[in-house]
């Protein structure tokens, strides 16, 4: 297993495959990365990088974007990526808007799990944080996600001050009795006045949901990350990665859409491009020569 200066090994892979997203949402950091729209991967190029880092300790694949579902080939991406030797999950992170179009041929493909982003059910708030969509439709995605065994179903739901701070309750009415976990993610500083007036700390509610739990279990190689087991629902909180114990636990090597390592996902100043190498004729040795190298610029960005 390949590990960094640092001892921590490189077990997964975050794959934006696409940086065009149909999504307008206010709070969007785009995965920290500032790549160009016009060079994607094709799936070929993304099952070959994948072999290169599962010969090197990669056992879980995520795909992003962006947004994954708007490419018409995911369910290519998603069925060679199942089928790379050493690779045991392949999950997807997306604003699941078109999920009910494709939920059953991805689980077909081998995905096995999708994380679904989700910060309101009112339809006004909805529009208004994403740019004029329709919550209905990610709640069909949802629901054909569970049908299709993509299960746990994560949602993702960002908790903003006077926006949905007071739903969250009962988003877990919600889904109580649901194969589903939900996420609660703190807002990311470096939003500038939106994230002045909407932060809210997450400790005070975190306390509440620890007070009514029934089971509380650590996630080991989540950080350590609590889940919150009550009523028939799960519960997690995720602070914002700007601390120490972010970067202790982290086993992720992120990969851009235009085809770069990304180390960090606090810097883009030590990308290490693949694909163009790739396209000029580079053997797997040069890749992995590559893998490494990345492997190698990971430090902890907060200590």
């Amino acid at each position: 297993m390949l590990k960094d200066r640092f001892g921590r090994p490189i077990t997964s892979l975050r794959i934006s495959i696409t940086q065009r997203c149909n999504f307008s949402c206010l709070y969007c950091h785009r995965e920290g990365s500032k790549g160009s729209e016009d060079r994607e991967m094709t799936p070929e190029e993304i099952e070959r990088v994948v072999r290169v880092g599962a010969r090197l300790g990669v056992r879980k694949v995520k795909l992003t974007g962006g947004e994954p579902l708007l490419r018409q080939d995911v369910c290519e991406v998603v069925r060679r990526l199942s089928g790379v030797e050493g690779v045991r999950e392949v999950s997807m992170t997306t604003n699941g808007y078109l999920l009910a179009d494709y939920a059953e041929e991805l689980a077909d493909a081998g995905l096995k799990r999708v994380n679904v982003s989700l910060d309101t059910t009112d339809p006004e708030k909805f529009r208004w944080l994403t740019g004029g969509m329709r919550v209905e439709r990610v709640l069909s995605g949802i629901e054909a996600a569970l049908e299709a065994g993509l299960k746990p179903v994560k949602i993702n739901m960002v908790v903003m001050r006077d926006v949905n701070h007071e739903e969250v309750l009962g988003m877990l009415r919600r889904f109580s009795g649901t194969d589903t976990v939900l996420q609660l993610i703190e807002l990311v500083p470096g939003n500038g006045e939106f994230f002045r007036r909407y932060f809210y700390d997450l400790d005070l509610l975190e306390g509440e949901i620890a007070r009514r739990a029934r089971v509380v279990r650590r996630r080991r190689f989540m950080h350590l990350r609590a889940q919150y087991q009550l009523n028939g629902s799960r519960v997690e909180f995720v602070k914002p990665m700007h601390n120490s114990q972010f970067c202790a636990h982290c086993t992720r090597l992120r990969i851009t859409a235009d085809g770069k390592f990304k180390p960090c996902l606090m810097r883009n100043d030590n990308l290490i491009d693949f694909l163009t190498p790739m396209r000029s004729g580079a053997g797997d040795e040069e890749l992995e020569r590559l893998f490494r190298l990345a492997v190698g610029e990971r430090e902890p960005f907060f200590r």
